[in-house]
């Protein structure tokens, strides 16, 4: 049994070539164009989706957009470290602790829980405030 292709005209490797001469102002013209729309790596893509007046969006990187994500993938690690330090803390009140003093230990690890649901809140409120302004 043999595959049949499906014809697809967007999938079709292009094989017609074009070429055109600028003068000098235009050249700069269409720098300045390719660096707005951040293709300058692929001059073809960007001229192929002028002419056909193909949407394309410009993405900009923004250094504090950055170094915002970093921080924050950064907390989320050191939550993720802290909730494994959490568990190993119970499972040791657990085996290395008496009767007595456990719920003395307990108490504490309550009201530490309890300060980081609230920095967990606050960095979540944050992350939200963030939201238009990272357009996530």
């Amino acid at each position: 049994m043999t595959r049949q292709r499906k014809h697809n005209p967007q999938s079709q490797t292009p094989s017609y070539k074009y070429s055109f001469r600028l003068n000098e102002e235009q050249e700069i013209r269409f720098r300045q164009m390719l660096a707005a729309a951040g293709l300058e790596h692929n001059r073809s893509r960007f001229i192929v989706k002028r002419l056909f007046a193909e949407r394309f969006e410009v993405i900009r990187r923004d250094p504090s957009k950055v170094e915002f994500l970093t921080r924050l993938n950064d907390l989320y690690f050191q939550f993720q470290r802290v909730g494994n330090n959490y568990n190993q803390v119970v499972k040791a009140i657990n085996s290395h602790f008496s009767n007595v003093s456990i719920p003395r230990q307990i108490a504490a690890l309550e009201q530490h829980t309890r300060e980081l649901k609230a920095l967990s809140i606050e960095i979540l409120n944050l992350t939200k405030q963030a939201e238009g302004w990272l357009r996530i």
